[in-house]
């Protein structure tokens, strides 16, 4: 038996010897070559581009037959042309760039199909600033198959194979040639430029391997952009010098809650069992500026809001009460807010590390973020303190992951990242869970709020945006937002205020109540309002506590 299995073996080595060395003997031309794999990045890679052009195009009327072949022949031309400039400098750079190009529109063409994705520079932000922990749950067994088939060995072939090469001269014509051609094309067929710009954005988002190559690029510039000496707000003073008893403001930053999944805004299961009974002030149903956490994040933390330009570098919400003297803590179980400066950081696993109980939080869940933070509020002398605690939420697509396993009170539950495979049931109930979960969070840390003395607290809670769970095809979040579906912005914005707030300000639930809600415009002004703070920069009609018309 065992000298079978050797001997079969042995086979398979010599056959795959003689493959290699055929593979070896093997001779193409460049212009072939590059026309080889022009094809197949069309062929293997074009499926959710064309879906979608084909919904935009009418195939009845030959100009929407020239649309689409206007299409093929424009990623044709683009990338034969940039392999002919790459092959121009070295042909070994050329044929590298086009393995690894491969590899990775397999990987891109999985989650592009999987979760109904567009690769615009949205989702770059998200992709590049997902932790580790995010990415491995996005991850599923099934990734190996297509990135096996058509990233791993169509790269061995391109690797593998003999080229004759011309002179470098003529590898830079053939370049041009392609961009004469495109250039021929597109003026024969400019009346198809209009539809262009009508999908630009959907197709640019959808087009392998430039969306996630320009829309790359596009992100680095952008950070690099983000990234400048932050210009600093005008000074600010406050109404009183000290406080007559110590003030507290905690800001919870949602992620991905949606308002339609919310019992306390009306939707028919009780996912807000929690809460319902603290007094919370409910506002209307709003819109985020943004479907992905940068952005959101951006516009909350800074005073301009939804009408912040997407290159603002005035410094956010935290680092100004910083300076001026206000005890900042930021607790986070995410990633992506802007640059700051506060008193104190920690992550949840800084907050569990740092636990010398028995009893200490594992770190992996959102109540790690309340741990002992009225033990540090109590202990802090300071008159103002100012809290951000930024959750992980609803982050999908590994909802369960979200919750303790006790806390799965709606089932069945999706149990993958491969969502678009359970049942709505099950992955709107696993969605549910986390909702339910987040509002056991706020209800303890409203219970730790209640339990400072000689302490006047309030809480604003806001989700960074919403989410889709499979509506008209969509899933997860970060659709740009010309197009994003509603249940990617609709958001919740609630408020908590302890009753010696309430007092000092003579305020009421009903009383700071808006007929519209405009959640990413809040924040800021609010909680400048909360430590009746004031200066040049200062919003009334943004600050929810401020209920006298005309107050600055």
């Amino acid at each position: 038996m065992c000298l079978l299995i050797s001997d079969k073996r042995t086979r398979e080595l010599i056959a795959l010897q003689k493959f290699l060395k055929w593979l070896g003997t093997l001779r193409i031309s460049l212009v072939p070559f590059v026309m080889i794999v022009c094809i197949f990045n069309l062929i293997a890679f074009q499926s959710p581009l064309l879906d979608y052009a084909l919904t935009v195009s009418d195939l009845r009327s030959s100009d929407g037959i020239i649309q689409i072949i206007s299409l093929q022949i424009l990623q044709i031309c683009l990338l034969a042309a940039s392999l002919f400039f790459l092959s121009s400098l070295s042909v070994s750079l050329m044929r590298w760039v086009v393995a690894v190009l491969f590899i990775c529109n397999a990987f891109g063409l999985y989650f592009m199909i999987s979760y109904g994705i567009e690769i615009d520079r949205s989702m770059i932000a998200n992709v590049l600033n997902t932790d580790s922990r995010e990415a491995t749950e996005l991850l599923h067994i099934s990734v190996i198959v297509p990135t096996f088939f058509l990233g791993l060995v169509p790269a061995f072939f391109i690797l593998a194979i003999n080229l004759d090469v011309p002179k470098r001269v003529w590898r830079f014509a053939y370049g041009i040639g392609s961009i004469l051609i495109l250039a021929s094309w597109i003026m024969m067929t400019s009346f198809t430029m209009l539809w262009y710009d009508s999908h630009a954005s959907r197709m640019g988002g959808k087009i392998l391997p430039w969306s996630y190559i320009v829309n790359t690029a596009r992100y680095f510039n952008r950070s690099a952009l983000d990234n400048r000496e932050q210009t600093l707000l005008p000074n600010g003073y406050f109404l009183s010098e000290k406080p007559d008893k110590k003030e507290v403001v905690v800001l919870v930053l949602g992620e991905a809650a949606r308002a339609d999944n919310f019992s306390l805004l009306g939707y028919k299961k009780n996912t807000n069992p929690f809460t319902k009974n603290h007094q919370l002030a409910i506002f209307p149903t709003g819109l985020s500026c943004s479907t992905n956490t940068i952005s959101s994040a951006a516009c909350i933390f800074t005073h301009e809001g939804q009408q912040a330009p997407s290159r603002t570098k005035f410094e956010p919400l935290p680092s100004y009460l910083t300076r001026h003297g206000i005890k900042t803590i930021y607790r986070t179980n995410n990633s992506g807010p802007p640059p700051m400066t506060v008193n104190i950081y920690q992550t949840t696993k800084d907050i569990s590390d740092s636990c010398i109980d028995t009893n200490c939080p594992s770190g992996a869940y959102d109540d790690t973020l309340i741990w002992n933070l009225d033990k540090l509020l109590k202990e802090e002398n300071a008159d103002r303190i100012f809290v951000t605690l930024h959750l992980t939420g609803s982050h999908g697509p590994a909802y369960y992951k979200k919750y303790p396993p006790e806390y799965e009170h709606f089932s069945p539950v999706c149990k993958t990242v491969q969502i678009a495979k359970c049942t709505e049931r099950e992955l709107i109930n696993a969605y549910d869970n986390t909702i339910r979960f987040t509002d056991q969070v706020i209800a303890n840390l409203i219970s730790q709020l209640k339990s400072l003395e000689q302490t006047n607290a309030t809480m604003i809670y806001v989700s960074d945006h919403g989410q889709s769970l499979g509506e008209n095809g969509y899933y997860l979040h970060g659709a740009p937002i010309a197009i994003a579906p509603p249940e990617q912005r609709r958001i919740p914005f609630m408020v908590w205020m302890s009753d010696g707030f309430k007092k000092s300000r003579n305020l009421t639930n009903a009383g700071i109540l808006t007929d519209i809600t405009l959640p990413h415009d809040y924040p800021f002004h609010s909680v400048m309002g909360a430590f009746q703070m004031r200066s040049d920069i200062y919003k009334p009609h943004f600050d929810i506590f401020n209920t006298r018309s005309g107050d600055s």
